[in-house]
């Protein structure tokens, strides 16, 4: 009996590659017995109303666009009684989450790997009521990847959020927060924070593969204090830059649980889209939430050369 799968796919993704791949795809689908029903996205949230909507009548929902298709789809599943298997073919301008799953960039390698590969049970983070896939942050840098232009982030991929966060540096301001985990709490005056089940955001690999175990029921938090001189500020970057994320006003936090309050409403992103504002939040990891396809040896393997190499 053929397998049955929900494919939806952003057609304006990146730089419209699937266009170029779709009927390939398709095929690499059908090849494998797999009997395919095909939807393309018009807008923002349609992935997870037609996920939701009709995610339950298949065994497979593969998605393509980047990683707020991804988003989009995965909170679309946790509607769902029964969870279908994820595939993911990343044709997004960053693609965070594909990458730290070591899911192929190419799109008919990526869809192949659907076929042939593993079904991995990874964690998911909830943030009030909404699910995200690998970060949820705010402050500095976090804005940019829904303030960049469709049209700049395919020109200049990565660069782009980069290019964007020099014109918006100045008008970041520091939040008071109290923030307390499954350790403890802290209270001071932030300038950013990133949530994450990843390891890399934005395109920057914040830390080694080796620390980060998407299945471990764990978030990796990084909140960064008031820079309030040069000084503090060169050695944020150098700290950034040699991923020894140790500086005296860095706080890098491994917890299940997060409870966040600040004196102000706060802009925040989920996995690079507009999170909305607010000046309370809840954040838990969800463990083992979805089950989605990677070559779970590639990554075993990745995160091993990693280890040796440091």
């Amino acid at each position: 009996m053929k397998k049955k799968m929900l494919f939806v796919y952003n057609p304006m993704a990146g730089k419209e590659q699937i266009r170029g791949y779709l009927s390939d795809i398709i095929q690499i689908f059908c090849k494998a017995e797999f009997e395919v029903t095909i939807v393309a996205t018009s807008g923002p949230g349609e992935a997870t109303e037609i996920v939701a909507g009709k995610g339950s009548d298949y065994d497979y929902i593969v998605c393509s666009g980047g990683d707020g298709t991804m988003n989009e789809v995965a909170g679309g599943v946790m509607q769902l009684s029964n969870h279908p298997v994820i595939g993911y073919i990343p044709a997004g301008t960053v693609n965070d989450f594909a990458s730290t799953l070591r899911i192929p960039k190419m799109m008919p390698e990526a869809a192949e790997l659907i076929t042939k590969g593993d079904i991995f049970s990874c964690d998911l983070g909830k943030f009030n009521d909404r699910y995200f896939t690998y970060v949820a942050g705010f402050g500095a840098f976090t804005e940019v990847s829904y303030q960049t232009p469709q049209d700049l982030k395919n020109a200049l991929g990565k660069t782009a959020y980069f290019v964007e966060a020099l014109k918006h540096i100045a008008e970041i301001k520091p939040h008071h927060m109290k923030i307390e985990y499954d350790d403890g709490a802290i209270e001071d005056e932030f300038l950013l924070g990133l949530v994450s089940n990843s390891e890399s955001v934005s395109g920057y690999k914040a830390y080694s593969l080796q620390e980060i175990k998407m299945d471990d029921g764990l978030f990796e938090a990084l909140f960064i204090r008031n820079i309030k001189n040069p000084l503090e500020l060169q050695m944020i970057l150098n700290a950034l830059l040699t991923k020894k994320l140790d500086a005296e006003q860095m706080c890098l936090i491994r917890t299940k649980h997060l409870h966040i309050v600040s004196d102000d409403d706060v802009q925040w992103t989920l996995d690079g889209e507009d999170g909305g504002w607010f000046d309370e939040v809840t954040i838990d990891n969800v463990y083992h939430a979805i089950q989605i396809m990677c070559d779970y040896d590639e990554v075993q393997t990745v995160a091993e050369q990693i280890g040796e190499e440091e």
